[in-house]
């Protein structure tokens, strides 16, 4: 017809490409530097903190992005600096750890950002503590990878405007209320925290993680997650085995994670699995890379599928915990 136009491009289409070139963006500046500065423990580190920033995002005026953005880092830097003052796992980061996810399982009532910023800073927590000492020219790619974040969410809303989100968590409120889910969910990863280090301390962060992600404030999505979490590391893990079978080079490793890292905020909504493998199989890529440990693999199929199992049978306990089909509900 006359003055008709083609069809354009649905907006979901396009808000999954903005999503999958931020992560890119991301994740893959600071693997890029890591590797031209022979610096691939800072690749490890600057790229996991560009993917957990890009994680804070939400549609909204730009203020508001940032604002999730910087309350995420804040968060990160928080928890990695007490985890770096309180090292070695001493009583008082135990404390500390359990009021941290208390208080991230409380925020559940609340909203996403409170809840993310919690659970990030959880894991800074637990990563710094039990790792050797960080050089400061390691500490700078966390930076740098805020410094990226920020720059590419300026052009991306300046371009495109709020980028439309995939939907927030299920939320439903447990018997007992949130006090009852946030008392489950500290104490489960409490206990996970404390079983990862009896079984082997450089084991802990995916056991501590597993548990964190997987139990969410809603009984059948917390179920969910488990038995996706459980599949999806099965198949990053045989596929990162394949990959670093074959590839031997610095480059070669560096270009297989980032052909994975546009695709990871794909599928969180509605193929967790699949999103979860993706991310462990970049994780496993950029440990490979980075040769923190020599076990890894030997020992990456059996012990990160541990993990993932002890992790994730804490967290169905716990679910099972704040979650009593017997009880009556309650509102908190």
């Amino acid at each position: 017809m006359p003055g008709s136009q083609g069809p354009l491009m649905p907006p979901i289409a396009l808000s999954n490409i903005r999503r999958g070139l931020l992560f890119l963006v991301a994740i893959g500046l600071p693997l890029c530097a890591g590797i031209v500065f022979e610096q691939p423990a800072g690749a490890l580190l600057g790229s996991i903190c560009g993917m957990l920033f890009s994680f804070a995002d939400e549609e909204a005026a730009l203020s508001r992005r940032f604002a999730l953005l910087y309350l995420a880092a804040a968060a990160i830097g928080l928890g990695g600096t007490v985890g770096i003052w309180l090292h070695g796992y001493p009583p008082p980061l135990w404390v500390i750890f359990a009021a941290v996810v208390f208080a991230c399982g409380l925020s559940n009532s609340i909203g996403k950002a409170p809840t993310m910023a919690g659970r990030f800073a959880a894991m800074a927590i637990v990563v710094t503590s039990g790792t050797p000492a960080f050089q400061f020219s390691e500490l700078a790619f966390p930076v740098g990878a805020l410094a990226v974040v920020s720059i590419a969410r300026l052009i991306d809303h300046a371009l495109a405007g709020p980028l439309p989100q995939q939907g927030g968590g299920a939320r439903s409120t447990p018997a007992g209320g949130w006090r009852r889910y946030a008392i489950a969910y500290a104490v489960s990863a409490t206990a996970s925290l404390y079983i990862g280090i009896a079984i082997d301390p450089a084991r802990v962060l995916w056991v501590v993680v597993t548990t964190l992600v997987v139990m969410q404030s809603d009984a059948r999505a917390s179920y969910v997650r488990i038995v996706h979490r459980i599949a999806g590391t099965v198949v990053g893990v045989v596929a990162a085995f394949a990959l670093t079978t074959v590839l031997q080079a610095p480059w070669e490793i560096a270009a297989a994670a980032l052909a994975t890292a546009p695709l990871i905020p794909h599928h969180l909504q509605n193929r967790y699995w699949l999103h979860t493998a993706l991310i462990a199989l970049m994780v496993f890529l950029l440990y490979d890379l980075a040769a923190f440990d020599p076990r890894l693999l030997r020992g990456l199929f059996t012990e990160r599928l541990q993990d993932v199992l002890l992790g994730a049978g804490i967290a169905l306990i716990g679910t099972m915990v704040a979650f009593p089909r017997a009880a009556p509900e309650e509102n908190a």
